[in-house]
This record gives structure tokens, sequence and C-alpha cells, in this order.
């Protein structure tokens, strides 16, 4: 009988150990899934990249979708560039103003020229005359490609470059071709003729 239960005695501990096995499941832990954070959005980093290259941002003209930056110059000069980011068109664009305007020209067709000459010479971007007649200088680029530091800086630096370099001469044409404003009339002032 000792034998017998040497041999029973373990097959009943194995019975009972599963059945308390079967009713108290150990409760396994779940895998902790860690996300990532959220990608920063695209204009807050060209924002970064604007500060890194020297530039001002101007908070209170900046909003959501674009950045009004402002880059000195070793003069005290200051250019500004507008960047907008259009999510609709998969776009981001840098603009610069200030060149002045054709709307008071009395020849057009010599600014347009030099404008289109400049074009043809430069390597990124173009002028253009926007609806309400003010010259500005302008280049897209796509945001399905990855925008990266170097890359945003080649873009800004080079468009600053360019529009110094040709402000001059498109204010000095601008200034030579203004129309002149007819005088005004003078008043007649009606003399009573002599009595007799």
């Amino acid at each position: 009988m000792n034998k017998k239960m040497i041999w029973i005695l373990p097959l009943v501990l194995c019975v009972l150990v599963q059945q308390a096995a079967a009713q108290d499941p150990v409760p396994t832990e779940k895998p902790r899934v860690v996300r990532p954070p959220a990608p920063k959005p695209l204009i807050e980093i060209v924002k970064q990249y604007a500060v890194l290259v020297g530039a001002t941002i101007d908070d209170a003209k900046s909003t959501a979708t674009m950045i009004v930056s402002n880059h000195p110059d070793s003069k005290g000069n200051k250019t500004n560039v507008v960047i907008l980011h259009d999510r609709k068109k998969n776009f981001l664009g840098f603009y610069i103003y200030n060149f002045g305007s054709v709307k008071d020209l009395q020849n057009r067709e010599e600014v347009f020229k030099y404008l289109l000459s400049i074009n043809d010479a430069i390597t990124i971007g173009s002028f253009f005359v926007d609806t309400d007649q003010d010259i500005g200088y302008k280049y897209l680029t796509s945001t399905a490609q990855s925008l990266n530091q170097k890359a945003f800086e080649a873009i800004y630096l080079t468009m600053i470059a360019v529009a110094r370099e040709h402000k001059p001469e498109i204010r000095k044409l601008l200034s030579a071709n203004k129309e002149e404003k007819p005088p005004q009339a003078r008043k007649v002032t009606e003399e009573k003729p002599p009595l007799r």
C-alpha cells in the first residue's frame, strides 16, 4: 500500500494543480503600446529652420500656415520673407515683396522686359507682378519631398541674395518711369465785371 500511495499521491497533486490553474488563470499583462510623439507641423519645423539661418520671426503677423520673417544684412537693412504652407496644394511658397509697384508707370513694358531677363538669369524662383500690380519674387516647392535644414537654407539665402542684388535696379527703373501726375486745376476766381 505504501508503494501505491507513493504513486497515487503525485498523481493527485498533479490533478489538483491542473484544476487550480484552470480555475484561477494568471492574468497576462498586455504589452504597453508606446506611441511616438506626434510629429511637429511643417510650419513649425520651417520656423526653426528660419531662426537657424539668422532670421527673426514676426509672431504678430504669422499664422498657423504662414511665417513672416525678417533677415538682416550687414548694413542693417532687413529683407522680409513670407513663407506660406498650402496644405491643399501641397506646396511651400517663399515670397519677397517691397520692390515697388507698376501701377503708375507710363512704360511698363521696359520693367516687364527687365523682370523677364532677370528670370532667365536667376537659378531659383521668379519675379512676378501680382493683381495689385506690385512686384514680387517667389519660389514654390512641393511638400511631398522632405525639406531638410540644408535645402531650406539654400532656398532662403539664395532668394535673399537675388532680391538684394536686383532691388536697386528695379527701383531705379520704377522711379525713372513714373507717370507725371497732371497739375491740379487752378481755381479760377470769378471776377465781377466793373460797374459802368
